[in-house]
């Protein structure tokens, strides 16, 4: 009994370790370099294996492969990227074949797993910009997240809600008074009555 529980248990663990997408997932999640590590040292980390993050930037085509400029994000535990208000900078990711722009929205987030290549210069606006660049060997194009909305609910009596014994500032059975205005010689005069 006992060795069928710790087959059991053993089988739930490896199952639970491989929570990326197929299409990005590695055996050695160790070997895989980080963004900062290729923008400190982009020469020595060429052909090295990473996995990146982030949402869509611009897309470009070209004749037999795509650019798809992205702004880096880090990863959460399964791979998709953490989308905030800062960011480390960007990046390009440059994948065989034809991408669909109209798919790969700007704005959207897309993890790649590839080998890092040699930086290009390009430019954002009028500033000239080195981006790190990774040859997707897979990518993975995340769903939308639905808007998050929090409810609540209200425990309180009936008559509780309805301001009928309700606390400061409320008051039963409070009614206000319209304003009234007179104008007399001229000079309108506001008064409001309680």
């Amino acid at each position: 009994m006992l060795r069928i529980a710790s087959l059991t248990l053993g089988a739930l663990l490896l199952a639970g370790c491989s929570a990326f997408p197929d299409s990005i997932a590695t055996d050695n999640e160790d070997a895989l370099v980080s963004y900062s590590q290729v923008k400190n040292n982009a020469s020595t980390t060429v052909g090295q294996s990473a996995r990146w993050g982030g949402i869509i930037a611009d897309v470009r085509n070209d004749e037999g492969f795509t650019v798809i400029e992205m702004v880096h994000f880090p990863l959460k535990s399964w791979g998709r990227p953490l989308v905030s208000d800062d960011t480390d900078g960007r990046f390009l990711a440059v994948i065989n074949g034809f991408v669909d722009p109209q798919v790969y929205r700007q704005g959207r987030s897309l993890t790649v797993l590839g080998k890092v290549g040699k930086t290009q210069e390009g430019k954002i606006d009028d500033y000239t910009y080195v981006y790190p660049v990774i040859e997707a060997t897979g990518y993975h194009l995340w769903p939308k997240e639905a808007d998050r909305v929090d409810t609540g609910i209200d425990y309180s009596p009936l008559w509780f809600r309805h301001n009928f014994y309700a606390p400061y500032p409320y008051r039963p059975y409070y009614y206000p008074y319209p304003t009234r205005v007179r104008v007399q010689d001229d000079k309108p005069s506001v008064k409001n009555k309680q």
